[in-house]
């Protein structure tokens, strides 16, 4: 197998950060180019495309590498988790990325985040309430925890805790992180949420 510079893997990831698929793509098909059947670059594609939203070519991705049994690997794990997730089998997806996040020590944010929402969604929603926390306490700045936790925080009810998040988003929301949704999708939603817990208050008011 072609070994691939941490350099590059740094831009690679770098690139998917900013949302700059195509250009991540060239380069991982630079590798792909000299080693077709190269497991980190298929990695790399699979979330390429889950990101992009093409979840029949990640799934096709993953499952080609489970079959060469390559299941010991974080984001492979953290991957399979997602496409777990959108076909809302929590169970599963709870297995995959709960090896992820045990072998990344629990360091990284995205993978606590979907842990949490898998948590919550399964059943054990303190604890899912409790990755997506530690998610944003890792990484302040991703827009999709602060989205996610401030869903979570009205499902709970914990609307104190939702309008602390949603002023925190409004305040810093220039300098936030987004991955495969823009700005104006935050910004739609979250004033949405606003909204709705501005009417709660005025319903308990009047009644």
């Amino acid at each position: 197998m072609v070994y691939i510079p941490e350099a590059l893997i740094e831009e690679i990831e770098e690139l998917k950060d900013l949302g700059k698929f195509d250009e991540a793509i060239q380069l991982v098909n630079k590798i792909l180019s000299r080693d077709p059947s190269n497991e980190d670059a298929i990695l790399q594609i699979a979330d390429i495309q889950y990101r992009r939203g093409e979840i029949g070519k990640a799934d096709k991705a993953v499952d080609f590498l489970n079959a060469q049994k390559k299941n010991n690997d974080p984001l492979w794990l953290y991957i399979k988790g997602l496409l777990e997730m959108e076909k809302n089998n929590w169970k599963e997806a709870r297995k995959y990325l709960s090896k992820a996040m045990e072998m990344t020590n629990a360091t990284n944010h995205e993978i606590l985040r979907c842990y949490g929402l898998c948590e919550y969604w399964y059943g054990n929603r303190s604890k899912g309430v409790w990755y997506l926390k530690d998610a944003f306490s890792i990484d302040n700045k991703d827009a999709e925890v602060i989205y996610n936790l401030i869903q979570i925080y009205i499902l709970e009810q914990e609307y104190k805790e939702a309008q602390q998040l949603i002023s925190y988003f409004n305040k810093y929301q220039d300098s936030l992180k987004f991955v495969d949704k823009q700005l104006a999708f935050y910004q739609n939603k979250i004033s949405l949420f606003e909204k709705f817990i501005k009417a709660k208050k005025l319903f308990q008011i009047r009644k």
